[in-house]
């Protein structure tokens, strides 16, 4: 671990975990994808259509604690909540749960195969509040495609030398929220998680933050500009100083830090 300077000059604290041991045992474990029941945590019990391999943390009921915390505080019946980037749907079935069957759920997750078993996540748990939308979200006025690598189910950006492996589709929040929300367009929250594309995300959304200022966590990721992601915050209704979810040692002030969930407040 070590420090930096965060977008206001401040130190900061970079998050530097050791993973080569992690991401050894993981290529030790069972690559099929099947339905697990979840085994610890605040969702024991549910059920989850995933590998060990990809997934482990969510069958053991192991990850996402801080943001699983503070869903349970903010997520109230009846609500309309999006997750975009929903991956296998360990965070929507907590949101599922909280917003009960009058509560609606919109779960944006843009691998066409994750999204399916997402649909399958859905059936196990007998989540009729959960809508699957098999695309991502960007700033785009019309649907586009965008080749991405892949990752654990996860749509990852290209690097380098290394070759496409999946054709994924984007479009506004604009182009597609009047016919998804069917009449009842209000929002309560938005939690989101997409890989990097969180400054056009937010873009595409900003009539419908400024108009009814949903509750919003955004988990932040490598390549990401901080002082446009912060300003593009601003611009679409909100304070642009994230409170962190799950703060580091030493982070005494926001460090924006990579793969790091904030909340932020509306203005």
């Amino acid at each position: 671990m070590s420090k930096s300077k965060d977008v206001g000059g401040r130190a900061s604290i970079e998050a530097k975990p050791g993973l080569d041991l992690k991401n050894a045992v993981r290529q030790l474990l069972p690559r099929r994808l099947g339905p697990h029941r979840i085994l610890a945590g605040p969702l024991r019990g549910r059920r989850i259509f995933t590998s060990w391999h990809d997934y482990p943390a969510a069958i053991l009921g192991r990850t996402e604690v801080a943001l699983i915390n503070w869903l349970r505080r903010n997520v109230s019946p009846g609500e309309t909540w999006l997750d975009i980037g929903a991956h296998y749907g360990y965070t929507a079935i907590a949101i599922c749960e909280l917003v009960g069957p009058h509560g609606r759920v919109f779960a944006f997750e843009p691998l066409l195969a994750t999204a399916g078993y997402l649909s399958l996540t859905r059936d196990l748990n007998a989540f009729q509040q959960l809508t699957i939308v098999p695309f991502g979200l960007d700033d785009s006025t019309s649907m586009r495609t965008l080749q991405v690598a892949t990752r654990r189910g996860m749509a990852t950006p290209l690097e380098g030398d290394v070759a496409p492996h999946n054709t994924i589709y984007l479009t506004g929040f604009e182009a597609v929220w009047d016919m998804l929300a069917d009449g009842d367009p209000a929002i309560h929250g938005v939690k989101m998680d997409v890989q990097g594309m969180e400054i056009a995300a937010l873009r595409g959304m900003e009539r419908w933050l400024n108009r009814f200022h949903p509750k919003l966590v955004v988990e932040i990721h490598p390549g990401v500009d901080r002082p446009t992601f912060l300003s593009t915050v601003a611009d679409v209704g909100y304070e642009p100083t994230g409170m962190t979810l799950d703060p580091l040692p030493g982070e005494l002030v926001p460090g924006y830090i990579d793969d790091r969930s904030y909340v932020f407040e509306a203005s």
